[in-house]
């Protein structure tokens, strides 16, 4: 079977972006995809992606969305660009019929995903959406200890604590965006989107949610790219403080609690409980990403009875942020289950309940 065409929009050359971080190292070695195309802002930028990583002679530069979409060598349209540029970047390849790969977010609000989604139902593609943190080896473990091996029991609470990273006093030039709640991606959605979207694929989805937005720091320094001085100061618009509480489908009380910055010396970033008639599984991160990015995680399990405590073991073949995006590029070449955008857009209303439950003071259902 011939490898599935890949046009990358947003691959820098200058390397450090989440294109060639996340995407290229799977990319290169696989025999199921071959990297056909590449699109920045310009036609020159894509060429000089393309040498920097030496691609074939296949991969051809583009400077819009459009010209590669339009190419019979594209098969899958992969976008890797900041969230406040998904909606008009994927449109041109949607509408050429091609598969798409967008990350998370989808778009900046319910409304453009939505409106993804139904070009991409009525040209009939196939869609794939970037919360990877799904194929993470400790969330398929942590399935099974529950749903095969029904280690705790029937589940009572699922509670999390997050250092979200994002949302501190300070930010240099290349994230300022992610203050502004326009932008749609922030703290909300993104460090707390990636684990709240897996602990919901681990346990399901609530049934109502109740939330508590607020900003703490509004004033945020700008520092330069290497942090060495200070640019200027601006007006944070996201949250940087967020509590969230409701029952999960199950009957199962979950809760969540997330700030902004780092989190204390020695303690981890986050901290996320699974509780059961019988047990009690524990998931220790260093880094508010560990989950989705594959990185450094501890997991742990109480039974009740008797009151030991036992590490869980899980098999990460892949450490670091090609491992889980790995993995989807895996399920979609063969056919496996990988989130969609249905699921994005479902995700997009659960982040719209947080802000309509804020707003109004009152649980809202997004499901």
């Amino acid at each position: 079977m011939a490898p599935i065409g890949v046009g990358i929009i947003g691959l820098s050359a200058a390397g450090g972006s989440w294109g060639a971080s996340a995407h290229l190292p799977y990319l290169k070695d696989s025999t199921k995809y071959k990297i056909t195309g590449v699109c920045n802002s310009s036609t020159e930028s894509s060429q000089k992606a393309i040498d920097t990583y030496g691609f074939s002679a296949d991969a051809k530069a583009y400077g819009s969305v459009a010209d590669m979409a339009a190419s019979s060598d594209i098969d899958l349209v992969v976008c890797a660009v900041r969230v406040d540029r998904h909606y008009e970047a994927m449109k041109p390849a949607l509408e050429a019929g091609k598969d798409c790969f967008v990350e998370w977010p989808l778009a900046s609000n319910v409304e453009q995903a939505t409106e993804l989604l139904q070009i991409a139902e009525r040209k009939g593609v196939k869609t794939m959406i970037g919360l990877q943190g799904q194929m993470s080896p400790v969330i398929s473990r942590i399935k099974d200890i529950i749903e095969k091996d029904k280690a705790i029991g029937r589940i009572t609470g699922s509670h999390v604590s997050l250092a979200g990273m994002l949302g501190g006093k300070e930010t240099i030039e290349p994230m300022e965006y992610l203050n502004y709640a326009e932008t749609g991606g922030n703290m909300l959605v993104i460090p707390f989107g990636h684990l709240y979207d897996s602990i919901s694929y681990t346990l399901g989805e609530l049934q109502e949610v109740s939330s508590t937005l607020s900003i703490q720091h509004p004033d945020v320094v700008v520092k330069s790219a290497d942090g060495s001085k200070v640019v200027k100061t601006i007006r944070r618009t996201a949250a940087d403080h967020i509590a969230m509480s409701g029952l999960l489908s199950s009957g199962a009380q979950s809760s969540a609690v997330v700030h902004g910055g780092q989190a204390f010396p020695g303690e981890p970033s986050f901290l996320w409980r699974i509780e059961g008639e019988k047990g009690v599984i524990q998931v220790r991160g260093d880094q508010p990403f560990a989950l989705s990015m594959s990185l450094d995680m501890n997991v742990q399990m109480q039974l009740l009875e008797t009151g030991d405590v036992k590490d869980i073991e899980f098999t990460e073949d892949k450490p670091g942020p090609p491992g889980n995006v790995g993995r989807l590029y895996e399920a979609f070449a063969d056919g496996q289950y990988y989130p969609d955008w249905k699921w994005a857009v479902k995700r997009h209303a659960w982040v719209d309940a947080l802000y309509k439950s804020n707003e109004t003071g009152k649980r809202v259902s997004y499901v």
